[in-house]
């Protein structure tokens, strides 16, 4: 997911496919990224599905981008300074 993320970001992904297939892919890796990490499961869950592409929607191209970008940095920050 964080590739996937990354991606988007880098512009390797147009705003339609991360529209499309975000939740596509949250469903199906999200279990697998549980059973792995649950404390990061759940961060980017909330960092990237509930603050991010859920509040998102509707932005244009750029700022959608722009947002995406702010909530990706502020799940890095809780990943490099440990979770909760």
């Amino acid at each position: 997911m964080m590739s996937f993320v990354r991606k988007y970001l880098g512009g390797e992904l147009e705003r339609l496919d991360w529209d499309l297939d975000f939740n596509h892919y949250l469903i199906e890796n999200y279990p697998k990224m549980e059973r792995e990490n649950c404390d990061l499961a759940e961060c980017f869950n909330f960092y990237l599905a509930e603050e991010g592409f859920d509040r998102a929607e509707g932005l244009p191209d750029k700022e959608h981008k722009a947002f995406i970008r702010k909530q990706f940095k502020k799940l890095e920050e809780v990943i490099r300074d440990g979770f909760w």
